[in-house]
């Protein structure tokens, strides 16, 4: 079977792990081109990667005949109009998470890609890692009962100097940056009708710097996320807690560097590691099934519009967002 072959978008240093690394440790994909905003970023890149075509501007890549997949790693204020410009090329596209600066932008990608039917994933890796089905599993097992309560939290601290992370217009601050992912396990494991009881967050010029957020569920179940960029070192945890056990994992979000998993009931505690490919070489491998093998992608089709919608759900009792008068 031939190579599934990926152009990327952006000369960015998440395409190295994400997509580079990954497509090469496993069998059936290429990275055949890149693009950037300076043509000769993107051919120092491609030199540096090992890349056979830099392309000097995005509307070329989307042309080239022999890409099947491309890969949009840009800011966040970028990704819709390029998936657009992919899709109305007729280009199936990978978009980094978070997906698009709103659940609207979200939602123009979906409806113009269904028209023409062409494919949209998100590059939320994390759950495509044997790690969240084992722990899916012991949840629909019943092994710790009832759910209710989930903690997750994803601190890590970023560089000030960052030139998109820090500015909302691009797309940054904790929640679109960090807390998608804690996010998107409570998704994931409580459902998407939950009600956004209060909100925290400490406010650097026109970014949350860092914030928490407390969901209730129609069931009783609550959650509480969490994420700081200005944390002294790397928080990754998530714990679950049941009428009758708890579970907890360090580092849910990126297990392939290391991670445990601990459950603790009645009779005991056992912990697990979960062996398997990393998350991001996983995913790539859902997303070559879904477009050679016509297989049902992980997640459901308008997933990444209900993301942007719960961010947007959360950023609404935000204390401070869309004032003027941040300094």
């Amino acid at each position: 079977m031939s190579d599934l072959r990926i152009g990327l978008v952006g000369a960015s240093r998440v395409a190295t792990y994400a997509v580079i690394a990954p497509s090469r440790e496993v069998d059936g994909f290429a990275v055949t081109a890149v693009a950037a905003r300076e043509p000769g970023r993107a051919a120092a890149y491609a030199s540096e990667h090992g890349i056979a075509t830099a392309y000097p501007d995005y509307t070329s890549l989307y042309a080239d005949p022999d890409i099947d997949l491309v890969y949009i790693a840009t800011p966040p204020a970028f990704h819709a109009e390029q998936a657009l410009a992919a899709i109305e090329a007729g280009k199936p596209v990978l978009v980094e998470q978070p997906f698009a600066l709103s659940s609207s932008d979200a939602r123009r990608v979906a409806d113009r890609a269904g028209a023409l039917g062409i494919s949209v994933f998100e590059a939320m890796h994390s759950p495509h890692h044997r790690l969240f089905r084992r722990l899916s599993a012991l949840l629909d097992s019943g092994a710790i009962g009832a759910l209710r309560h989930i903690e997750a939290v994803f601190d890590a601290p970023i560089d000030p100097g960052d030139p998109f992370r820090w500015q909302a217009g691009f797309g940054g601050g904790a929640l679109m940056d960090l807390g998608i992912y804690p996010l998107t396990f409570v998704r994931r494991l409580g459902g998407e009708d939950f009600r956004v009881e209060a909100v925290d967050a400490v406010m650097r010029r026109d970014v949350d710097e860092s914030f928490s957020a407390d969901l209730v569920y129609p069931s009783g179940l609550t959650a509480r996320l969490a994420s700081s960029m200005v944390c002294p070192k790397p928080v990754l945890t998530l714990r679950i807690e049941g009428e009758a056990g708890t579970i907890e994992v360090r580092n849910p979000y990126v297990p392939q560097l290391g991670h445990l998993l601990r459950i603790e009931t009645d009779t005991g505690s056992v912990e697990e590691i979960v062996d398997g490919p990393g998350s991001y070489a996983a995913q790539l491998a859902a997303v070559r099934v879904s477009l050679v093998d016509g297989a049902a992608f992980p997640y459901r089709p308008d997933d990444f519009i209900r993301s942007m919608e719960a961010i947007e759900a959360i950023r609404a009792q935000m204390p401070g967002w869309g004032d003027d008068d941040r300094s």
